[in-house]
């Protein structure tokens, strides 16, 4: 595996790397750093990282993990965050890099912006399980959030 600085290290060692990134201050590291952690099948540390960085900017997808951890589907809350736009379209995540290794041309082709697709799908998901847990009062303010111009992305 390449690490982000272009050198082939272990899965370990680029962990531990990011890790004193993103305890350095360095938001985007938490990217790459939970989903490292997540291929490796740590997905509660994945989720942690991904909460604690961007759960100030990501509210809504904070939430849908958390219950989705409460519901004990580790693996569908990874996939929220996996699918949010801070983890998505983070700079330096893993399929940014990626992406930065093909042509442009196929580059063109294979990039794509999942998370305006994915946050409606999300934000429905987000109520059913709201309405599973009684919280309707929740549930009301994200539909008007859903309603307002750009509403979803600033909540996702």
């Amino acid at each position: 595996m390449e690490n982000l600085s272009g050198g082939d290290v272990s899965s370990a060692e680029q962990i531990a790397q990011l890790r004193a990134r993103v305890d350095a201050g360095d938001r985007h590291a938490a990217g790459p750093l939970g989903e490292l952690l997540a291929r490796q099948g740590d997905l509660h540390n994945a989720i942690e990282v991904w909460a604690d960085a961007y759960g100030d900017t990501s509210p809504r997808t904070k939430r849908l993990a958390e219950l989705l951890v409460r519901e004990g589907d580790l693996k569908r809350a990874v996939s929220a965050w996996e699918e949010s736009h801070a983890v998505w379209n983070n700079p330096v995540s893993l399929y940014r890099q990626y992406l930065a290794t093909l042509s442009d041309e196929v580059r063109r082709e294979q990039e794509y912006d999942e998370p305006e697709e994915m946050a409606g799908t999300q934000t429905e998901v987000l109520a059913e399980l709201l309405a599973q847990h009684g919280e309707q009062a929740v549930i009301a303010q994200l539909r008007a959030w859903g309603t307002k111009p750009g509403g979803l992305a600033a909540t996702q």
